[in-house]
């Protein structure tokens, strides 16, 4: 049965005033208490955690969340002691903290075993040096505001950007309200143009627009909205101070990944050596370029990555949210903001370590995809994963900045100069052709699509590897 539409002057909406929730502070997310909306009790609440998502996932049911959580409180509430004796001893407040203690060999230990959830976006800015960042550019977010008002936001951007934002964090109470604020009449079926938003969505808005102006380089590009949406929510929607922690997370410490052309397959081809080197009998089992390309194999100098490159680069993109729990990602973003890049790839590390038996266990190259990308979700316990990152012994805190760098840097250098090589021979079939234009790299039906395809949409290239694989399977059997 179709539902009709209903129209309602705009004058006579009777829209309830927004909950405690959306007020700008995150006393209500850190409270224990899960949300709830006044004047619905109607509504079946929904099982959430201390920051306002969702308890049950695919992959965790919030029966194991709860009895996970259950220690981890009472894990959270020493870690707390400790960090309150740590403020005190640099006499620094511990209420609601802007300033916390210089760096040491202690406040890193400390910040690996995680900071106060409620100092938490505090005391990223602080370490990721957002406060010199907000000096330095004083008035630049808001003059960037402005010029969106004006008009000056390109519409490609401006759509993407209207696409993903009501997608960001669906789980969040704070993103996606339990209630309709519209009359029950109207329900979900309704005109979504007469439903209001968040406030919190309302700043997400801004602050991606204002981004996209200020880096034409990068635009708008898929996985900014929940790195600014969790941005947001963890710094109190302060608008200014979220959209300078982006600046820092895609230019400081990710330069290059969100960019229009991509160069996330420099750091995953980082990744990739990193794997072949301490885990080899992981390797043996993602290694699938001699597969798909015959007489290749990945190496410092091939472009070629494996077909599992395609999930790690989603890992990077988004900084693992949305491919570990939240608590999970919350404790990495402590270390990555502390120590910076290099953590990404000591816990993407960590994340092969922890999911070796059930990688080995795989006969078929076919599955390795779906079981990597399903290991990490399942990693509820950030306790372990933390562990099994920087435990002494088969651990990956010997991963130095100075490393990854140098590698980053012989990996562009070869990015280059394959993609330089590229538009050489395009230049020369042009030529043949009669053609003339723009150079780009030529894709080839057997051939990778450069970079840049993976910006928007990983599926067509995983689709053609899985068919290339039952190809040659089908040829050995």
């Amino acid at each position: 049965m179709v539902r009709e539409s209903v129209y309602i002057e705009p004058s006579k909406l009777k829209l309830a005033p927004p909950p405690p929730i959306h007020v700008r502070s995150s006393t209500a997310i850190f409270s224990g208490r899960p949300p709830t909306a006044q004047g619905n009790e109607s509504i079946t609440p929904v099982a959430r955690d201390r920051y306002g998502f969702k308890k049950a996932t695919q992959n965790v049911t919030a029966d194991q969340y709860d009895v996970w959580n259950l220690e981890y409180t009472n894990y959270l509430a020493r870690r707390r002691k400790k960090w309150e004796a740590l403020m005190k001893q640099h006499n620094l407040p511990t209420d609601k903290p802007t300033r916390f203690p210089p760096r040491s060999d202690k406040v890193k230990r400390y910040i690996r075993k995680g900071i106060p959830p409620e100092w938490r976006g505090a005391a990223w800015f602080w370490y990721a040096g957002g406060t010199e960042k907000l000096t330095q550019n004083a008035g630049l977010y808001w003059d960037l505001v402005e010029q969106v008002d004006q008009g000056n936001l390109n519409e490609t951007d401006r759509d993407l950007i209207e696409r993903d934002l009501n997608r960001t964090f669906p789980d969040n109470i704070r993103f996606k309200p339990d209630f309709d604020p519209i009359s029950n009449d109207l329900g979900r079926d309704s005109d979504p143009t007469l439903c209001s938003e968040t406030a919190i969505l309302r700043a997400l808005r801004r602050v991606l627009q204002a981004f996209a102006i200020h880096n034409p380089g990068i635009g708008y590009c898929q996985s900014l909205n929940f790195l600014a949406g969790l941005l947001l929510l963890f710094l109190d929607e302060d608008e200014e101070k979220a959209f300078h922690m982006l600046s820092i997370i895609t230019t400081v410490h990710l330069p290059g990944t969100h960019s229009r052309v991509l160069e996330a397959n420099v750091d995953m081809g980082v990744l990739m050596s990193c794997i072949r080197e301490s885990m080899p009998a992981i390797w043996t089992k993602i290694d699938d370029v001699h597969l798909l390309n015959a007489g290749t194999h990945f190496s410092a100098n091939n472009a070629r990555l494996p077909t599992i490159s395609l999930a790690t680069t989603a890992w990077f993109m988004s900084l693992f949210v949305g491919n570990l729990p939240i608590e999970t990602v919350l404790r990495v973003w402590d270390s990555f903001f502390y120590e910076g890049s290099k953590t990404l790839f000591r816990i993407s590390l960590a994340i092969f370590k922890v999911g070796e038996p059930d990688i080995r266990s795989i006969h078929d190259h076919m599955e390795i995809f779906q079981v990597i990308q399903t290991i990490p979700r399942r990693l509820v316990d950030a306790n372990k994963l933390m562990e099994a990152c920087f435990r002494r012994r088969n651990g990956f805190g010997h991963m130095s900045q100075d490393t990854i760098d140098s590698r980053r840097a012989e990996r562009r250098k070869q990015h280059v100069a394959d993609m330089a090589k590229m538009n050489t021979l395009n230049s020369v079939t042009s030529g043949k052709s009669g053609k003339s234009g723009a150079l780009a790299p030529p894709v080839d039906a057997d051939e990778e699509r450069p970079p840049a395809g993976m910006r928007r949409s990983a599926s067509k290239r995983f689709k053609r590897s899985m068919s290339r694989k039952r190809t040659a399977k089908n040829q050995k059997a």
